[in-house]
């Protein structure tokens, strides 16, 4: 599969993930020769912005109940048709916090970084930092107009996110996003529940507390798929010949 239909596959993969949480009705159906012509777009040549080949194709969502937040898909340090891609660097989380502090992205919005390459560790650990420092600054300006704003459409769409759940960037290689993780045979639904009272419910009903409940790492694709914050749970619907469906559930850390 060549890095078009990559870019391309990645779409459709990220419309399907996304459509329970996300208005994905903007994304559209393309075919290869439209998303090739949009792969090779120039890049922009200023340091600030510059995210190699393949930013034509990057786009942003609204979030179905909280309209007022975006989530951004940006294809970063992309190579020209037919050649290599060169490393990723801890340099992109520079990059990504500029977008921020410039105001090219909504403060409170979040971000996923697609590239060409493998996420290693210390590239996982950078971004681990980078949310830390996001949350931080969130943390300290949580009483702006737009947070007002964001407020007030929670309430009338009786719809809970928490500070946490905004302001959240997550790195995937792209060989991740050409098919459908969520929809595979072996792979149970999951489900994120992030309202306080709901997981609450949970605990009650299980007769357990949120440190004894199995753990999902923040940094599981699955987890990055569903935007799960520390603290937050995660229904897996499993089947059994003997019992039928059952939930099981898992803390995200």
């Amino acid at each position: 599969m060549d890095i078009v239909e990559k870019v391309n596959n990645s779409r459709y993969t990220l419309k399907d993930i996304l459509s329970d949480e996300w208005d994905t009705s903007t994304i559209a159906e393309l075919s290869r020769d439209e998303i090739e012509k949009m792969y090779t777009i120039p890049s922009s040549t200023s340091n600030l912005v510059a995210l190699g080949n393949a930013s034509g194709c990057n786009f942003s969502v609204k979030h179905k109940y909280v309209p007022s937040t975006r989530l951004h898909i940006i294809y970063y340090n992309f190579p020209e048709i037919g050649r290599q891609s060169s490393k990723v660097t801890k340099l992109v989380c520079d990059k990504v916090e500029a977008f921020y502090s410039t105001g090219m992205i909504n403060y409170e919005d979040s971000v996923f970084i697609i590239i060409n390459d493998a996420v290693s560790e210390s590239l996982e650990k950078s971004f681990n930092d980078l949310n830390v420092r996001l949350m931080n600054e969130l943390d300290s300006n949580t009483d702006t107009e737009s947070m007002k704003q964001i407020k007030k459409e929670m309430v009338e769409n009786d719809y809970v996110l928490q500070f946490k759940h905004f302001k959240n960037v997550h790195i995937f290689d792209i060989n991740s996003l050409t098919n459908n993780l969520l929809k595979h045979r072996l792979v149970p639904e999951h489900k994120q529940i992030r309202d306080p009272q709901k997981i609450q419910e949970i605990l009650d009903k299980c007769n357990c507390s949120l440190q004894q409940l199995p753990i999902i790492l923040k940094n599981d694709p699955i987890a990055k798929f569903k935007r799960l914050a520390t603290g937050d749970v995660c229904e897996i619907t499993r089947k059994s010949v003997k019992c039928g469906n059952y939930p099981f559930y898992r803390v995200c850390k």
